[in-house]
């Protein structure tokens, strides 16, 4: 989180408040009468959109392209770049609709486009879930605007990014060991996550997150005391 300063705000979202964003997307394109052949959905963000997206269009057509912008949890590589390059001939000729959860500068979907239409396609549209008033790119569909930036907590990400909260809170906050409610206490804090938002948004899952912190050896628990033993 070097490109960030210590505390920053997160939100974290629930499934059915992201599914309403991927129909307000939709509606936009067919008030748009916009009738793409192929929905190419960025990595891996743009995956959970991409699939509704074919859904509420009647798209039987979806691919994927791998842009890599951001490495970790609000870590941001120095340029967006095609990690998995789309198979030849798949836009050629055809409409296509590229979507991504959100822009923040914008530079991963603006990038997506150019690699998009240097392959031929017929016509080329974009659309972001959420689009934060930091982003230098407009997409042609957007489902909802943020005016204030915000690290956004998406449900299919959840237990990486509250695995990556936890430990930074955990490196940033004076004093060794931990209790659940001094964790809970510095993520709100640092990252204003309360407790009843977490809860309502994605329930009971705050020790399952500790507890795969503990698998995946990033910290120890002893009679209900935390230790962080590796930064993510």
């Amino acid at each position: 989180m070097s490109d960030l300063p210590e505390e920053f705000p997160s939100t974290i979202t629930t499934w059915d408040y992201i599914y309403d964003l991927c129909r307000a997307v939709s509606q936009q394109v067919k008030a748009a009468d916009f009738e793409p052949d192929v929905v190419v959905a960025l990595a891996r963000g743009g995956w959970f959109g991409g699939r509704c997206l074919c859904d509420f269009l009647g798209l039987d057509d979806l691919t994927s392209l791998k842009m890599e912008h951001y490495v970790g949890t609000a870590q941001k590589a120095d340029e967006p770049q095609v990690r998995y390059p789309m198979p030849e001939g798949s836009v050629a000729g055809k409409d296509v609709l590229i979507i991504d959860d959100i822009a923040d500068t914008g530079e991963s979907i603006r990038h997506a486009r150019n690699y998009v239409e240097d392959r031929d396609p017929a016509a080329v549209k974009t659309a972001t879930l959420q689009l934060l008033e930091t982003s230098e790119v407009e997409p042609d569909f957007v489902g909802e605007r943020l005016d204030e930036w915000a690290w956004v907590v998406y449900p299919w990400n959840f237990i990486e990014d509250m695995i990556e909260l936890i430990s930074g809170v955990m490196t940033k906050a004076d004093q060794e060991t931990f209790t659940k409610a001094d964790i809970r206490h510095y993520l709100q804090a640092f990252h204003d996550v309360d407790r009843m938002s977490m809860e309502i948004a994605q329930p009971n899952r705050f020790a399952e997150v500790l507890t795969e912190m503990e698998r995946r050896e990033v910290l120890t628990e002893t009679d209900g005391q935390y230790t962080l033993i590796s930064s993510v």
